[in-house]
């Protein structure tokens, strides 16, 4: 497996989120065998984020196995979003069982897990983007009053030799 710098390394976390997401599903069904209502009904916002956060998952890893051989941003990237929103999708799950209070907090902790995990790009994109940004800005400016960075010897003045 291949290592990615941060809180996603080589660990299965789709062996994880495999196992966990259908484990946490049988315990609901299970739960609410012989109910009225399903947890659609009785747990709606939690139900769509479990779809959601599930099916960003399913892309995100995806996208990081076709990236992963060429150690990208864009492999690093997709590892932390399907790290997040796997475990998004398993909290969504988990927070059906626990009251409400402790279901939000659940979410607030995990809300705090996904900036410690995406950190570095909260800090390195801005100023990625702004840095090229910059670098277009001068190459306009030097394609505008025609300054280039070498020196062409054509374009030189020549200087007169007097002698005295």
């Amino acid at each position: 497996m291949c290592r990615v710098k941060g809180l996603v390394s080589s660990m299965p976390w789709h062996a994880v989120f495999a196992f966990l997401n259908p484990l946490l599903i049988g315990v609901i069904q299970v739960k609410c065998q012989g109910a009225k209502f399903s947890p659609f009904h009785t747990h709606p916002a939690e139900m769509r984020t479990f779809l959601l956060a599930t099916v960003v998952y399913c892309f995100a890893f995806a996208a990081n196995i076709k990236c992963r051989r060429r150690r990208t941003t864009y492999a690093l990237l997709s590892g932390h979003l399907a790290l997040t929103s796997g475990s998004l999708s398993s909290i969504s799950l988990f927070s059906i069982f626990l009251p409400m209070q402790w279901g939000r907090l659940v979410f607030v902790s995990w809300i705090v897990f996904s900036v410690l995990v995406f950190r570095q790009f909260i800090i390195y994109w801005p100023f990625q983007w702004i840095l090229k940004a910059v670098s277009q800005l001068l190459r306009n400016i030097r394609k505008r009053f025609n300054i280039n960075g070498e020196v062409n010897l054509d374009e030189r003045p020549q200087s007169v030799l007097v002698l005295v």
